[in-house]
C-alpha cells in the first residue's frame, strides 16, 4: 500500500531579553505534532515573534498524486523551479499537472539538470499557497518544502484562501495533516452562518492508498454539518473542490 508520510519541523526565530540595554536572538526548534494548532502550549514562555518558519518533507508515491506547497513564501515566488529546483534525480522524467481556467495544461516535464520544461506556460507553472497541482513520478520519492507559516496577522482575523465558482485545486494553508473538519476547511468560523459561501459545494480527494489511485466519492459540505465525509488530508496535499460561487476558505489559525 502506497502511504505519503511528512516530516514536519518549525523553527520560531524570536527575542529573548537579557538586561534593561541588550537583546540577543535566538532559534528554538520544535518538533511539531500532527496536531499543529495545539503546538503553542508546548512552546516556553519567553517567545514572542509572531514568525515561525519551517520545512516540511513530503512523501510523493510512484503514479499520480495531489501535491501542494504547505509553506508561505515571502519572497512571492511559488514557481515549480524555485520550489523543486534542478538537481534531484529522483524526480527525474516527473511530470506536473497544472490546473488553470478550468483546465489542465500540457504536462510539465522535469529534467534533473534543467529543471521543469513549462514552455510556453511558465507564468502559471507555481503551487501557490493554498493551491496545488497533480503530479505524476516514475517513482516513490521526497521533496522538501521550507517556508514561513502562513498565520492570522491578529486576533479575531482569519486566513483567506480565496476560491471561485467551478473546479478548482486547493489546499490548507496552515501546515498541519488531519480530517477536512480539524483543518477547518470551512467557508465560515461561525457554525451555521447562512452566508457561508462553501454552502454546497464539493470536495474530491485523490487517495494514493488505493491502487489504482483513484478519486473518493465526493464529500458535501454544509455551514452547519461541515465535510460529509470527512476526509484526511496530509500535509501538503491538494484536493479538487467544486464551488457554486467565489468567495474564501476561513480559518484563524496562531502559533504563538
Amino acid at each position: 500500500m502506497l502511504t505519503l508520510a511528512s516530516d514536519f519541523e518549525i523553527l520560531r526565530p524570536h527575542t529573548e531579553n537579557i538586561n534593561t540595554s541588550h537583546m540577543r536572538t535566538k532559534t528554538l526548534l520544535l518538533t511539531a505534532a500532527l496536531a499543529a494548532a495545539g503546538a503553542a502550549s508546548s512552546m516556553a514562555a519567553d517567545v514572542y515573534s509572531v514568525n515561525a518558519v519551517g520545512y516540511a518533507n513530503i512523501s510523493i508515491p510512484g503514479g499520480f498524486s495531489l501535491i501542494a506547497c504547505p509553506f508561505e513564501q515571502t519572497s512571492g515566488d511559488y514557481s515549480l523551479q524555485t520550489l523543486l529546483p534542478p538537481g534531484n534525480a529522483n524526480l527525474q522524467d516527473a511530470s506536473a499537472y497544472i490546473f488553470s481556467s478550468g483546465h489542465f495544461l500540457p504536462p510539465m516535464l522535469y529534467d534533473s539538470t534543467d529543471g521543469w520544461d513549462c514552455f510556453p506556460n511558465c507564468a502559471v507553472a507555481n503551487l501557490p499557497l493554498g493551491g496545488g497541482a497533480f503530479i505524476l513520478s516514475p517513482r516513490a520519492l521526497t521533496v522538501t518544502f521550507v517556508g514561513q507559516v502562513k498565520q492570522s496577522p491578529s486576533v479575531g482575523v482569519t486566513v483567506d484562501n480565496s476560491f471561485s465558482g467551478g473546479f478548482q485545486i486547493k489546499s490548507s494553508m496552515i501546515p498541519q495533516a488531519g480530517t477536512a473538519n480539524t483543518l477547518q476547511i470551512f467557508g465560515s468560523t461561525t457554525v451555521g452562518d447562512p452566508n457561508d459561501q462553501l454552502q454546497d459545494s464539493s470536495m474530491y480527494h485523490f487517495n494514493i492508498a488505493t491502487s489504482p489511485h483513484r478519486y473518493d466519492p465526493p464529500a458535501l459540505y454544509d455551514a452547519t454539518d461541515k465535510w460529509d465525509p470527512d476526509y484526511s488530508l496530509r500535509i501538503g496535499e491538494a484536493f479538487f473542490l467544486l464551488a457554486p460561487r467565489s468567495g474564501a476558505i476561513k480559518r484563524e489559525f496562531h502559533v504563538n
